[in-house]
């Protein structure tokens, strides 16, 4: 059978999965696996629900670094520096297996797949039919394929990735501790993993600051010890804590065993 480039990939991506979660595949028509089907992660918010649709995940492209510049203040990144960055942390190379988590439209898992080329993989995951379509669309490459999958319970076998990314996503997911602990298993002893996320601002912390934003926003707003913590405990080491106005990036390595 040939395959396009993007078939390729797809087709690569299969390797990744643990075995169970073959029987589960719905479909690659769209140019990506569904391994939910009518099983998805459970709405509990306007924001999450505004990710599961066409135009806003039309118009997503262009607002996220408008959203990430106004988050992050004066100092944040543009796009191609913010790329960089993200590369250098997750140490990607040609050869490299990355995860996207919650990928939404792809802008990192393409530019990853062309990074981690001629032999590596980017696979995003999401759990939006309409992100995913608009990441294939856009997105895709030699070495960039897609799936559809639930953060909290990821399809991926033990220790099959070099590198994982959790980019402006983890603030939307329902039990964001039990996805880092997701990210933690897939990833190989010695891995990276980056987190870009919310941050609860001021300099002491705020339960009641905290509490107010969760509810106002509908998303997540994590205290300045609370991912950096999570990950010290399961077993990173190397952690590194970058903060930009309400963002935090968090950068770490897996423990060697």
């Amino acid at each position: 059978m040939t395959f396009t480039a993007q078939q390729g990939a797809t087709a690569r991506a299969l390797e990744l999965l643990e075995p169970t979660q073959l029987t589960r595949i719905r479909s690659a028509r769209d140019g990506y696996y569904d391994l939910l089907g009518d099983s998805d992660p459970p709405v509990r918010s306007i924001p999450q629900r505004l990710m599961r649709t066409r135009v806003y995940s039309a118009g997503y492209q262009i607002g996220r670094p408008i959203g990430l510049k106004l988050a992050g203040g004066p100092k944040a990144p543009g796009r191609e520096e913010d790329r960089r960055r993200m590369s250098s942390w997750l140490g990607l190379k040609s050869g490299s297996v990355v995860l996207d988590i919650g990928c939404g439209p792809g802008n990192f898992t393409g530019w990853f797949g062309e990074q981690v080329a001629p032999e590596g993989l980017a696979v995003g995951l999401d759990a939006s039919h309409a992100m995913l379509r608009r990441a294939v669309v856009d997105n895709s490459g030699s070495c960039a394929a897609y799936v559809r999958g639930d953060a909290e319970h990821l399809p991926f076998g033990d220790g099959v990735a070099d590198a994982v990314s959790c980019l402006a996503a983890l603030y939307l997911i329902n039990d964001p501790f039990q996805a880092i602990r997701e990210l933690a298993r897939v990833l190989k002893p010695g891995g990276r993993v980056v987190l870009l996320t919310s941050l609860v601002p001021g300099r002491r912390e705020s339960a009641v600051r905290a509490a107010v934003l969760n509810a106002v926003s509908g998303v997540r707003w994590f205290g300045r010890e609370e991912v950096t913590g999570f990950l010290g405990d399961i077993g990173f080491t190397g952690i590194e804590q970058h903060i930009a106005g309400l963002s935090q990036t968090v950068v770490a390595t897996k423990r060697m065993r």
